[in-house]
């Protein structure tokens, strides 16, 4: 009897120790699985300029970062506008680099490997000016919905006062601003480092199964 007993004890032991490497090769497996394909379609495009409408960056922000900042690492590209909200995004590049069949076929490309790309913690001072201008701008807007709230609870009615003037009148000096820095501030990249100290070495991106260099 106590044979039989042992013997049922090290099949019991054998199969629990055969368990983990199945499930190892699940996570594995999982892991390496091809990222999803990217639906796009070209919404208009003329030499020097391409709009996409993509789907996923009205889904997904972070895809829309990286993708954004992606195209941005190009030194052929000059401009890029992302809409999440209207799921388009518009490049703007240099004209006789490369011809427009390249650049499209190399914007296609980068849309669909965004998703596997790693941003190294590196921005484009042009993205910090814009955070900064944007901020204001929210800022304001609350206020005024305050304000708007406040004269329609005390005259009953909506009201245009002087604080409505003053920052309404903020806001659109902001806007302009922001236009104006923008246009004028260059495609300048910055990578913030541990001890304060910043430099304008170009964005380097990585893919996501790229081992890391010690």
């Amino acid at each position: 009897m106590t044979s039989i007993k042992r013997s049922n004890s090290d099949k019991n032991a054998s199969l629990n120790l055969r368990l983990p490497p199945k499930k190892a090769a699940k996570n594995v497996a999982k892991k390496t699985a091809p990222s999803q394909k990217i639906f796009y379609s070209i919404v208009h495009t003329i030499p020097g300029r391409i709009r996409f409408r993509i789907p996923l960056l009205a889904r997904d922000a972070e895809y829309a970062n990286q993708l954004k900042l992606a195209i941005e690492s190009d030194p052929r590209v000059t401009n890029v506008r992302a809409n999440p909200k209207a799921a388009s995004i518009v490049i703007n590049y240099k004209v006789g680099v490369i011809s427009d069949n390249q650049m499209r076929e190399h914007l296609v490309n980068l849309i669909q490997t965004a998703q596997d790309v790693v941003v190294p913690k590196e921005v484009m001072a042009k993205s910090i000016v814009g955070t900064i201008f944007d901020a204001l701008i929210n800022l304001i807007d609350s206020t005024r919905k305050i304000n708007q709230a406040r004269n329609v609870i005390v005259y009953r009615r909506f009201r245009t006062d002087v604080w409505e003037r003053i920052l309404s009148t903020s806001r659109s000096i902001i806007k302009r601003l922001k236009s104006a820095t923008m246009f004028i501030l260059p495609n300048k990249r910055w990578r913030l480092r541990g001890n304060g100290e910043v430099n304008s070495q170009p964005l380097k991106l990585k893919s996501a199964s790229e081992p890391e260099l010690v």
